[in-house]
């Protein structure tokens, strides 16, 4: 897999539920608010357990075929691949909600990216990171990510402190 991106309508009332297509598991875990919250984690693997940081961020993917997506979603980093599912905003003009089961999720191995590189302000804090794909792979693509909410657990819990300069750390 190098790059693979789907529309998806989740039933969320028939979650967990595995994309095979994204080696990726999507169920519901509980937000600091008590609320259902829609999660992405990487697929089981019980040979290789992965360990994973989810950050809840505000990004922007442009694919070199036309497709677009953003807003709002969760970005979750582990060792071998960057997997991520936009829960708010829009992908191809379609509205993106989580409440009821539309996101965009993606996949990339991260052998398939460049290094990570940071716009930085004139005092060099991140203002913006940019994920993209290698010289030719196919599709190419851009992830910018303009800020980071935080952290979220596997449970849904949300940690605010983390910042766009920890997901720079994550990804390098």
């Amino acid at each position: 897999m190098t790059f693979t991106a789907s529309h998806l309508m989740l039933d969320l009332s028939a979650l967990p539920f595995h994309s095979a297509e994204l080696n990726a598991d999507f169920r519901l875990g509980a937000g600091n608010d008590k609320k259902p919250l829609l999660l992405l984690s990487p697929g089981a693997d019980a040979a290789a357990p992965s360990r994973h940081e989810r950050f809840a961020a505000y990004m922007e993917l442009s694919v070199d075929d036309g497709a677009a997506a953003g807003k709002l979603g969760q970005l979750v980093v582990t060792g071998e691949r960057v997997i991520g599912m936009m829960t708010r905003g829009s992908a191809g003009g379609a509205k993106l909600d989580d409440s009821a089961g539309r996101v965009y999720a993606f996949a990339v191995r991260r052998d398939d990216l460049r290094p990570a590189e940071a716009e930085t302000n004139r005092k060099g804090s991140p203002t913006k990171v940019l994920v993209r794909s290698r010289d030719g792979q196919y599709p190419g693509f851009t992830l910018r990510i303009t800020s980071v909410v935080g952290t979220m657990d596997d449970r849904g819990r949300l940690v605010y402190r983390p910042s766009l300069a920890d997901l720079l750390a994550a990804l390098t």
